[in-house]
């Protein structure tokens, strides 16, 4: 926004001959104002939503008369559209500006249910209508709204409802006519649709699909072999977003389902979200490929086994961390958060998944760097933190050998940094159990350990260099020496 006021400023300084904003020609204004609308499409794309992506193109054209002549010559380049909340707001908008193409948006949170009836009404100019965005909504004012949409919207590009999960709606009916060819951006949550692999294989343009909310089992469950046929079709799609409810009889309970020898490749896919079981996602990544993947998120609902090698194979076809040069692990009290960035570009893939026991959390990342040796022997940088604050002795509860399992696979690690009183504690507690010939099979390329030791106290500090002794003293000895930094930051 501080670009616009800035832009608003020069131009009311023009008026008082201040300024020589007025020189420059339409062309130019013309691309200046497309890079700051730019910038809310790129917004629009990334946050998951049409709603941050409307720029307000309006506070331009009162700046001068000039200014609106130019947004008003131009207006499917600059991408402008009214915005609308009701039947009444329509009418209202179309006898202001010009006929411009609609969006509605509406929240009906905490509103009566009459409402509904206004909203519904706006639906009518379906022609002009190229955004729905409808959220808080109860059952008969989504049921209202749907029974406007059965007729094809030709123009529609965005279409988003979002329902309260509990309330679970299922749309039974052929919205948009079963066919959508303009659409580009689909976001439904809360919302049960069987009909949705009929709607999508007419949406040859979509660049975005998000679903949240989407049952494991019941009426509106969509197979991994439907969806990955409705994806095979989406050669545009750049990004997928898949939330699924947890339900405790679901299909991935016990065995995993065979995989077809051949996967559906995503040709534009850059961005992939999937949250659910670990066997659900595992069969899902396991169906795909994604060539120019550049931003991933696996977060398991459940503890994961990594029996079958899905997720790094996944990430082997993808090449996005064909050379993985840093990794990073936060252990919390009931979950665990992994990065993994790339070493040659912005490539970055986050898992995340529920565990009670710490033991377990320890067991299950040395299980996953077990399957990707590929990956991890590039690896430079390596940080390990925690969230259990100060409890004294918790790291008692894990043999040595399981925290050594864990880093072993780190042969070119060069830097390792750990943060949190009790994961610096416990990492140089057992470092410093190595000695000899064992001290420099274990990260044989570090160079450097960094102790974040921001809440710990002078005396803390002591302690951890004194556990640390040993380790460094056989390094130095097998001509690999370690510097160890206490970093603080605030």
């Amino acid at each position: 926004m501080s670009f616009m006021w800035r832009l608003l400023s020069t131009a009311e300084g023009c008026r008082s001959g201040h300024s020589t904003i007025d020189m420059l020609p339409d062309d130019v204004l013309l691309c200046i104002f497309d890079s700051y609308r730019r910038i809310f499409d790129f917004r629009g794309e990334y946050l998951g939503s049409a709603g941050p992506g409307i720029w307000p193109w309006h506070m331009f054209v009162h700046v001068c008369r000039r200014w609106r002549r130019i947004f008003f010559a131009f207006p499917c380049y600059l991408n402008l559209h009214l915005i609308c909340k009701s039947k009444t707001d329509v009418q209202a908008t179309l006898d202001i500006w010009p006929a411009l193409p609609l969006r509605i948006h509406a929240n009906l949170y905490g509103q009566d249910a009459d409402d509904g009836d206004e909203i519904a009404g706006a639906l009518e100019h379906r022609d002009h209508i190229v955004g729905i965005y409808l959220q808080g909504f109860n059952r008969s004012q989504l049921k209202k709204c749907i029974a406007l949409m059965q007729e094809p919207f030709p123009v529609l590009t965005c279409l988003e409802l979002y329902a309260d999960k509990k309330m679970m709606f299922v749309i039974t009916d052929a919205v948009l006519g079963g066919s959508a060819p303009l659409l580009q951006r689909i976001y439904l949550d809360g919302i049960r649709f069987p009909g949705l692999p009929k709607l999508l294989s007419s949406t040859h343009d979509l660049v975005c699909l998000s679903l949240g909310g989407v049952p494991m089992t019941g009426e509106g469950h969509i197979s991994p072999d439907a969806m990955t046929t409705c994806l095979s079709v989406l050669t545009k799609l750049r990004s997928l977003t898949l939330t699924f409810l947890w339900q405790t009889s679901s299909p991935y309970s016990t065995d995993q389902r065979p995989l077809p020898s051949t996967h559906t490749v995503l040709p534009s896919l850059v961005h992939l979200q999937l949250e659910g079981p670990h066997r659900c996602l595992e069969d899902l990544v396991g169906r795909v490929n994604a060539p120019l993947l550049k931003y991933g998120l696996l977060k398991f609902y459940d503890e994961p086994i990594f029996d079958t090698p899905q997720v790094p194979q996944f990430m082997h076809r993808t090449n996005m961390l064909k050379l993985l040069g840093r990794v990073e692990v936060l252990f919390r009290r009931q979950s665990t958060f992994v990065s993994f960035r790339s070493s040659i570009g912005p490539a970055k893939l986050f898992l995340s998944f529920w565990c009670s026991r710490f033991p377990a959390q320890v067991a299950i990342m040395e299980q996953i760097y077990a399957q990707w040796p590929p990956l991890v022997s590039h690896v430079k940088s390596l940080k390990l933190g925690d969230s259990f604050l100060s409890e004294e002795g918790w790291w008692e509860v894990i043999k040595p050998a399981a925290w050594i399992g864990f880093l072993c696979p780190f042969t070119a690690v060069q830097t390792l940094r750990l943060r949190g009183i009790a994961m610096v504690h416990h990492i140089v507690h057992h470092l410093g159990r190595l000695e000899g010939e064992r001290a420099a099979e274990v990260l044989p390329a570090l160079c450097t350990i960094e102790l974040v030791c921001s809440e710990l106290g002078a005396r803390s500090e002591s302690e951890s260099l004194r556990l640390l002794g040993p380790f460094l003293v056989a390094r130095k000895e097998s001509e690999r020496p370690v510097v160890v930094n206490v970093v603080h930051e605030s």
